[in-house]
């Protein structure tokens, strides 16, 4: 039986989507609709046709979606149904990991914070020059939140940061010279960084002289939460610093609760990896996950994990490069809340975290026109396909080129294919040239210029996607008004209320600003401007069809407009 996949974008997988999918895999069902992610998982030899209905990012992404089909060696078809306009959404995400300078400042600020405050729990005795292993954990809420960059963002982030190189200075004209890699940290995954727990059988103090190791450490990072403030057992329960997380004492309740805890010995909330730091230099997470797991087990406490996004953390080991980078050996003003480096006391740190961050921000730049680039010649391929003349692509069929004699012995070969027709042949050599040079029109070649009409002689996506003329006062007098509007309503956002975020109306973050407001008139999803909350509004995608770095060129001269 022959099967046709379908490659488009639908809900996400349920029930009835995982009954039909089985159908299709045991030969039930004929075709099968599917969103692309569901599709590169399919390995069925008989597919014989794969059909896409939405514009695909790039041609490596549809090269292995139509891989799909024609894996038992028989003939397979791919056809592509996409609409012009399409392009113009997918220009538009190609843009979506776009960041600005001063959002990667402030992901270097939270690393600063997390080190220093690392440092502070490491005893007095230990020489803080020699230490070489650190342990932090990242909030991923709180750091999504306050940078305003989306969680695979900063996942990328601390991937460029596990091997990063140095750079030397300039000698005799020569270029910067290029120092080996540096470990600056190394990314453990995620963990459930907030832990609850409640004493059934005995004090902190108590577990502490049965020899239990961990209930010190508690002591030390815990905040106790249960209303009880006569016995602190030495927790500092006001010192924010003492827990990142400091929630406030836990008040009311159901009468269930209220009983449990009235009875109990504690109930101390505090996190894991700061538990691990003040249980010695060579102890680890899992070391208190597991001491933990045993002293409920043996009927000691209770314990709950915040499982929930704001209990959620990277776990990072900073190495000694790392630690050299974020230390700040003078700190003032430094508390739980508000959390200020003096720039002029960061010992030459400052000078590695700006190189480190003009680093990623080419980076960025690099794969954002990398994304673009491909979304302009996929278009391109299926532009140019489409254009072919339908009578050679109809009827005049090819072969690689071979000649009349070649074909006339391989059609005695039992393995030999049948011809191509001439679109095939035509996509397949702007393939080709794409991946060879990145250049889908090749001037000397002969095949494309045969076969394309007088429309495709010309770069297609130009144009649909239009520069936003900076010349025309009406249109940028127009642009001026709906920024005036966004400014109005961005500072009220929650997340700019944050002491230490990045913001909108503070002038150290005009980059930022313009970069969030042309997401926004672009129609492109951001953490503090999601889709789902500003679809409806009458900005949002406004000036889609301009290229995005001429909106973002646009915005920046209507803060100078009159």
């Amino acid at each position: 039986m022959s099967h046709f996949f379908t490659v488009c974008h639908t809900s996400s997988l349920n029930s009835t989507v995982l009954t039909a999918f089985l159908q299709f895999m045991r030969g039930k069902a004929r075709i099968c609709v599917a969103t692309v992610a569901f599709g590169l998982g399919i390995n069925k030899a008989d597919i014989v046709g794969v059909i896409h209905l939405c514009h695909p990012p790039g041609p490596e992404h549809y090269l292995q979606e139509i891989g799909r089909a024609g894996r038992d060696g028989r003939a397979a078809r791919a056809i592509a149904l996409p609409l012009a306009e399409e392009l113009v959404s997918r220009h538009s995400l190609a843009h979506s990991d776009r960041l600005a300078r001063s959002q990667l400042k402030l992901v270097f600020s939270t690393l600063q914070k997390l080190v220093n405050d690392a440092l502070s729990d490491i005893p007095p005795e230990i020489d803080l020059d020699h230490v070489d292993d650190l342990h932090v954990a990242m909030p991923v809420k709180q750091t999504v939140d306050s940078s305003d960059c989306k969680e695979e963002s900063i996942e990328t982030i601390l991937s460029l940061l596990e091997l990063q190189g140095g750079r030397g200075g300039e000698q005799h004209g020569q270029p910067p010279i290029v120092k080996p890699l540096l470990s600056l940290l190394s990314v453990e995954g995620y963990l459930p960084d907030v832990a609850t727990i409640t004493l059934k059988k005995r004090t902190l103090d108590k577990l502490e002289k049965f020899g239990e190791e961990i209930a010190s450490s508690i002591k030390r990072c815990g905040i106790r939460v249960d209303g009880d403030q006569n016995d602190n057992e030495g927790t500092d329960q006001n010192s924010s610093k003492a827990n990142p997380y400091n929630r406030s004492k836990y008040q009311g309740g159901t009468a269930m609760e209220k009983g449990f805890y009235a009875y109990s010995f504690g109930t101390y909330n505090f996190s894991v990896v700061q538990c691990a730091r003040c249980m010695g230099p060579q102890a680890e997470p899992r070391h208190v996950y597991a001491a933990l797991r045993r002293l409920q087990s043996n009927g000691e406490l209770e314990l709950a994990l915040d499982t929930t996004a704001n209990g959620r953390a990277m776990h990072l080991r900073m190495k000694q490069e790392g630690i050299r980078l974020f230390r700040v050996t003078e700190k003032e003003g430094i508390d739980g809340s508000n959390y200020e480096i003096d720039q002029e006391k960061l010992n030459g740190a400052n000078a590695g975290v700006e190189s480190i961050v003009a680093r990623l921000t080419e980076e960025f730049s690099t794969k954002e026109k990398s994304s673009v680039s491909k979304v302009e010649s996929m278009y391109e391929i299926m532009h140019q396909v489409s254009c072919c003349h339908q009578n050679d692509a109809e009827g005049d069929c090819h072969n690689d080129g071979m000649s009349e004699e070649e074909e006339d012995d391989s059609s005695h070969n039992s393995t030999f294919h049948p011809k191509k027709s001439t679109r095939l042949v035509l996509f397949q050599k702007l393939v080709e040239n794409y991946f060879r040079d990145g250049s889908i029109n090749n001037s000397g070649d002969s095949l494309l210029e045969g076969h394309r009409n007088d429309n495709a002689s010309t770069k297609a996506s130009d144009i649909i996607i239009k520069h936003f003329p900076l010349k025309n006062k009406r249109l940028l007098s127009c642009l001026s008004s709906n920024v005036s509007m966004l400014m109005q309503m961005l500072p009220q956002r929650p997340q700019e209320k944050i002491p230490m975020a990045v913001r909108i109306d503070e002038p150290k973050s005009t980059d930022y600003r313009n970069l969030c407001i042309a997401k926004i008139l672009h129609g492109v999803d951001a953490p503090r401007a999601p889709l789902l909350g500003w679809y409806n509004h009458m900005l949002w995608g406004k000036y889609r069809e301009y290229e995005f770095e001429s909106v973002v060129q646009a915005v920046r001269k209507s803060f100078n407009y009159e």
